[in-house]
């Protein structure tokens, strides 16, 4: 099942997404080697080197079933959004289609997906006065007032907001007076979506009680192989100050053991339990994405298998 090899426009791209700790590393891996593939790594704190142990990175077993991407390419001290990351991921899936094999883009954050497969613009920061301001003209001047004065600036962009859609009105106007350009304008610099001939969406899916019951254990995992130390490592490397991978899920808990502000136990219940929440926060993500196609994979091999076999019924190959 391999790639035509086209720089311009993969044949086939296929998106394995789903909650942390559905097992969705290992069944991208034996996809992969099944297909010809070689997985993308779609996860905003796996792009980071030296962040193995907290960011879960799929370990050797699965790394020599096939060949893997976007792993800890990035220094901790880098900052990336899903803006930067789509341009990155779009450059690897026509690498990996040229090369003739199979771009699996797979991982859990989901608004790095999305970027990729819908594209994005790069929204401006805005200082915070501005939309103030606009607020305060809002409450003087009126939505009427506000849309004709974006129509003026933006007409593009006033066309497709109603003029009592307030909050679209502040945002479009904000962007002018914050950084001189319009929103039209800034949306034309896109991190272009990527177009493949054909786009096949997979979440994984697990039991509730049986998901939590791995992040339980895969939390444990992490302590036991040496979360606190790593974190130690990166924070002497890096400093903590400003280092937003650090800030991340795991290690923002193991900083404040580390600097004093909380104990190892109360530390470890406190990850578990935002990754628990995490994991019911991308539930929803991808279950409101109808595009995925949810598949059992309480058995990575069996799921792996399934998927492979679908991508050859929706192909032909």
């Amino acid at each position: 099942m391999k790639s035509t090899k086209n720089s311009a426009v993969p044949d086939l791209l296929i998106i394995l997404g789903g909650p942390t700790a559905s097992g969705k590393s290992e069944t991208a891996a034996r996809l992969a080697a099944l297909a010809g593939g070689t997985v993308i790594s779609a996860d905003s704190v796996q792009i980071y080197e030296g962040m193995e142990i907290g960011s879960s990175k799929p370990g050797p077993e699965l790394l020599a079933m096939a060949p893997h991407s976007l792993l800890g390419v990035l220094s901790p001290d880098r900052r990336i959004n899903a803006f930067a990351y789509a341009k990155l991921a779009r450059e690897e899936i026509l690498r990996v289609s040229a090369s003739g094999r199979l771009p699996v883009l797979t991982g859990g954050t989901g608004l790095y997906i999305k970027a990729v497969v819908d594209g994005i613009f790069e929204s401006p920061v805005i200082p915070p006065e501005v939309r103030k301001e606009l607020e305060t003209e809002l409450g003087s001047r009126g939505n009427a007032a506000l849309h004709s004065e974006l129509a003026g600036i933006d007409p593009e962009a006033a066309a497709k907001i109603h003029n009592n859609d307030a909050s679209r009105i502040i945002r479009a106007l904000e962007v002018f007076r914050g950084t001189g350009k319009t929103i039209t304008a800034l949306r034309n610099c896109t991190a272009p979506a990527v177009k493949a001939g054909k786009t096949l969406f997979y979440a994984m899916s697990i039991p509730r009680d049986e998901l939590y019951g791995r992040v339980e254990s895969r939390v444990d995992a992490m302590i036991s192989a040496g979360l606190l130390r790593e974190t130690e490592s990166l924070i002497r490397q890096y400093g903590a100050g400003n280092v937003d991978a650090l800030k991340s899920l795991g290690y923002k808990q193991m900083r404040d053991v580390v600097d004093g502000r909380s104990d190892i136990k109360s530390a470890v219940e406190e990850i578990k339990l935002l990754t628990r929440n995490y994991a019911k926060r991308q539930f929803t993500w991808f279950r409101n994405d109808k595009r995925y196609v949810w598949v059992d994979n309480r058995n990575p091999k069996d799921a792996a298998l399934h998927i492979y076999n679908d991508i050859r019924s929706n192909t032909g190959v």
